[in-house]
């Protein structure tokens, strides 16, 4: 077993041994509340925020903003907050618009955050402060769409590391804090309905996919009856004895039987023309609680969720060396279901103890028809060519959480400095399912007039894989638990709480896929000539004239494995509160990390394959298993005033920290995934690294009445190993990306955020980000830059907006603004042409809300107002700016009526 060891600067051993020497002198030390599910606990006597003068506002945005205010107050390390009220009021259906309005953060392909402009990868995602596996194929963080907004008490974005939250922080973690017990009745029902302009054309559909499909009974039979070889010169073999010469009888048997199989595929894959409906959706919560007796009170709430969307998903590519010949248009059309159920329930003593249970299940089916048209070096518009690849997918994601949280503060009169002891607690357990038990690629081409471009013959290619049929099956199991201790001490105006946790993460992955191929070398034009759906048809697959032979495609037998990974971490807090004008808070977290990834092939049945792997693994264990073990601290300052520059609250926070990221198994197998937003492929890199990072953060607020405030933030992050994409060097027209470690990189910024009243109704809110990176990749790869900046990093983000509230109440507005620089998408490897950039995406958004009674309320949602599409762009090695990629994004509409009672 390999032990990585990390070398530590004299931070890490100064806070540790200032952690150990207060210990000693029994200065002990808090947690924050986010340990156990991140509930506060008003109750408890810890470090309590500076007395704010009660102002009443009547801007809905604006009193909501007033309700947090006291959290971002407490917190001892930076940390954004987002309330309920807030993502309402901004129009965001789901979390990951929401978190697209956060200062420094920006989101990528409408699902992930890039916090800081450090990757997805870079940030961990907690939902009630527990770790939960993400049900998405290309990424090691949940998918924030899945999460409708209508379940979220809060957001928290904490971008300085605190030793009670994971080690794994790059840029930031964000933790999803839902509803839990009502303090009242609570009913509100909504439904919906939206269109988007980029389904003005029509779309296309196919008819097969489900999830009841999968690989055939009779085709599984097959492959393990002839250990994996289905051909029909393997099946001839295997009847007659291996190197018994087979006759025509039994070569007949044979191709009748490889047949068979192939005919027991689901081949209902005739892509057709398809009116696109509107959105449509709706959302019901329900809730209450109630007092049994003077102490005791329970309480429950449920929550269900329904959106469905079909969109058109068009893209045009460019190949980078020759853009002029290779190109091409893909039509693509999606129809996305998705389905939330939560309910969670509570009991509460005296307000003194509580505990909560919950129960979150999800999914989210896309299916998915693509029809590819281009050119590339071997079909040339001017000879008349022109290649036809046809794509269906049929993709369901599930998500299933259960969740226990428990929060108990018990009162002592030992001595006058103890008042109370707090005492929080969590278990999860959640499992994440991928299954596409259906993905059909299918190679064409079509004849075409240079003159006009009239298709003149449809036709399948005549070459091997001319048709694949692709399974998988992916299972993560999430076991999390943990426990905090908090003890605060008060010596009159001065506070000290010290806190102690441990945290516990089990993780289990299975991932298996099968490839099945209709080879057609040799099959005549009259046989492959027409549409997928006639090609192959019962009558013309079913003609054993015609020579197609089915097989497993052994390449991709090899891409499953099996995976495991255990987190045992502890942590001990200081936090020292000095007159409510000093802050002192540190600390040290320890982790033991132990991961195994064991490959497995599908179609190995002679165990060769598996005597190599134990052999290998005898003699290379490090090839296998790897073990990760060390101290992470942290250490903050901070100075509180009032009354500075005309602020209530004035408080300047300096902190640094150092942490690891670990690549998530996914990035270390050797197994492509298809990006479903890009539509490029992804492989994972066995040999990365960890990453180590350094932190120093400075930030400053001020608070002003009626909810004014003001931030200026600055931040340095310095990274051993980083992680980067870069592509893999391959033809001009298929892009597949691959990750690295590059050798050091740093990131560094100035983040300034604010909103201010401006008379009438009006308010204006936003923030900016002004950032810098370079990273240095190895020499002698073959990178094109070693020094450049890093993946997904943007010089600017910024998030505007312009607020209305009437004074009756009935009325509120906002005009929402959001803009990111160029950032990386991939570092060019061996071509000679320069880096591949995501050019800047403007996105406005309108959104209005009326009012008419207390109980009803109706809100009009515009977004992408100046229809801009996502473009990639990359200058070639001649020198021309090349536009790799283009998406169509399309003008978003958006009508909701609900009812809140």
């Amino acid at each position: 077993m390999r032990t990585i060891t990390t070398k530590r600067s004299p931070l890490a051993l100064a806070v540790f041994s200032a952690t150990v020497a207060l210990g000693s002198t029994q200065l002990v030390l808090a947690q924050t509340d986010e340990g156990a599910g991140d509930q506060p606990t008003p109750q408890r006597a810890s470090i309590q925020a500076p007395v704010i003068e009660e102002v009443l506002t009547i801007g809905r945005l604006q009193s909501s903003a007033d309700s947090i205010v006291d959290e971002r107050l407490e917190q001892a390390f930076s940390a954004d907050v987002l309330g309920f009220d807030q993502i309402s009021r901004a129009g965001d259906a789901d979390i990951a618009s929401a978190l697209g309005r956060v200062t420094g953060l920006t989101v990528v392909d409408d699902q992930y955050v890039y916090v800081r402009s450090l990757g997805e990868r870079y940030s961990t995602v907690n939902l009630n402060g527990a770790s939960v596996p993400s049900p998405e194929l290309t990424r090691n963080v949940l998918p924030l769409d899945l999460f409708p907004s209508t379940i979220v008490k809060t957001l928290k974005v904490q971008k300085a590391y605190s030793p009670d939250l994971p080690a794994t922080f790059g840029g930031g973690n964000v933790n999803i804090r839902t509803k839990g017990m009502p303090e009242d009745l609570v009913f509100d029902v909504s439904v919906g309905t939206g269109w988007n302009t980029v389904n003005s054309d029509d779309g296309i559909f196919y008819s097969g996919g489900d999830i009841d499909n999968g690989v055939p009974a009779e085709l599984s039979q097959a492959i393990t009856l002839y250990q994996g070889n289905i051909t029909t010169n393997d099946i001839a073999q295997s009847i007659v004895g291996q190197g018994q010469a087979i006759s025509s009888e039994v070569r007949a048997q044979a191709q009748q039987i490889n047949r068979d199989l192939m005919l027991s595929l689901d081949r209902n894959v005739e892509i057709t023309p398809q009116s696109l409906d509107p959105d449509y959706g709706g959302k019901v919560s329900l809730g209450n609680s109630w007092y049994v007796g003077d102490d005791w009170s329970v309480g429950g709430l449920a929550n269900l969720s329904y959106d469905h969307q079909w969109r058109n998903k068009n893209q045009t590519t460019q190949g980078i060396g020759n853009p002029d010949q290779v190109n091409s248009e893909i039509q693509r059309t999606s129809e996305e279901s998705r389905t939330l159920a939560s309910v969670s329930g509570g009991v509460s003593f005296q307000e003194m103890h509580t505990i909560e249970a919950s129960l979150f299940y999800i999914t989210d089916i896309e299916d998915r028809a693509v029809i590819s048209r281009g050119y590339d070096q071997n079909n040339q518009e001017s000879d008349g060519s022109q290649i036809l690849d046809y794509q269906t997918r049929y993709e369901e994601r599930r998500l299933t959480i259960g969740q226990f949280t428990g929060d108990h503060n018990f009162e002592f009169d030992l001595i006058d400095a103890i008042d109370e002891v707090g005492i929080d607690w969590y278990y999860s357990d959640s499992r994440a399912e991928t299954a596409i038990p259906s993905e059909v690629n299918i190679t064409g081409s079509n004849v075409v007039d240079p003159a006009t471009g009239e298709v003149l013959q449809t036709r399948l290619q005549s070459t091997t894989n001319m048709t694949t049929f692709g399974f998988l099956q992916l299972e993560d199991n999430v076991t999390s638990y943990g426990y905090d201790f908090e003890l605060p001490m008060n010596f009159g105006d001065n506070v000290l709480t010290l806190t102690a946790g441990y945290d516990y993460s089990d993780k289990t992955r299975a991932y298996y896929g099968y490839t099945a191929a209709i080879n057609a070398p040799g099959v005549s034009s009259e046989a492959l000539a027409g549409t997928p759906g006639e090609v192959l048809g019962d009558e013309n697959l079913g003609n054993l004239d015609y020579n197609f032979d089915l097989t497993m495609d052994p390449g991709l037998g090899t891409e499953s494995y099996i995976a495991a990974q255990k987190t045992d971490a502890a942590y001990a807090m200081f936090d020292l509160n000095i007159d409510y004008t000093w802050r002192l808070t540190g600390g040290a977290r320890y982790e033991n990390f132990r991961q195994a990834l064991l490959p497995v092939n599908m179609l190995d049945y002679s165990g060769s394959y598996l005597e190599a792997q134990i052999e290998d693994l005898e003699n290379n264990p490090e090839n296998f298993i790897v073990e990760d073990e060390s101290w992470y601290p942290s250490l903050a300052l901070t100075f509180m005033d009032q009354g500075f520059m005309g602020a209530d609250d004035f408080q300047i926070r300096a902190s640094m920290a150092q942490t690891v990221v670990r690549p998530d198994l996914r990035e270390m197998s050797e197994v492509q995934y298809l990006d479903p937003d890009l539509d490029v492929r992804v492989e994972g890199n066995p040999n990365l690294e960890f990453s180590e990072l350094d932190h120093f953060d400075l930030r400053t607020e001020w608070f002003y009445p009626g909810g004014d405030n003001f931030t200026i933030s600055l931040f340095y992050k310095d990274i051993v190993n980083p992680i980067e994409q870069a592509r893999v060097p391959g033809s001009d027209d298929s892009i597949l990306l691959t990750y690295y470690n590059a050798e050091s990189g740093e990131i560094y910024g100035l983040e300034f955020e604010g909103l201010k009243d401006i008379g009438a109704g009006f308010f204006v809110s936003g923030n900016l980000t002004l950032s810098d990176s370079e990273i240095v990749s190895p020499e002698g790869q073959g990178f094109t830059n070693t020094v450049r900046r890093m993946t997904g990093q943007s010089e600017y983000v910024m998030n505007a907006q312009l607020g209305f509230d009437s004074e009756d109440g009935m009325h509120t507005a906002s005009l929402l603004y959001n803009v990111f620089g160029d950032r990386v998408y991939y570092a060019a490897v061996l071509d000679g042409h320069d880096d591949a950039f995501e050019q800047p995406y403007h996105s406005l958004d309108l959104v209005y809300t009326f009012y008419p009674t207390d109980t009803l309320s109706m809100k009009i949602k515009l977004s992408n107002l100046l229809d801009q599409d996502r473009e990639f762009e990359q200058v070639n090695s001649g020198g021309e700016s090349v536009n790799i990629l283009t998406q169509e994004q399309g003008v978003g509409m958006g009508l909701d009526f609900k009812y809140s009672f």
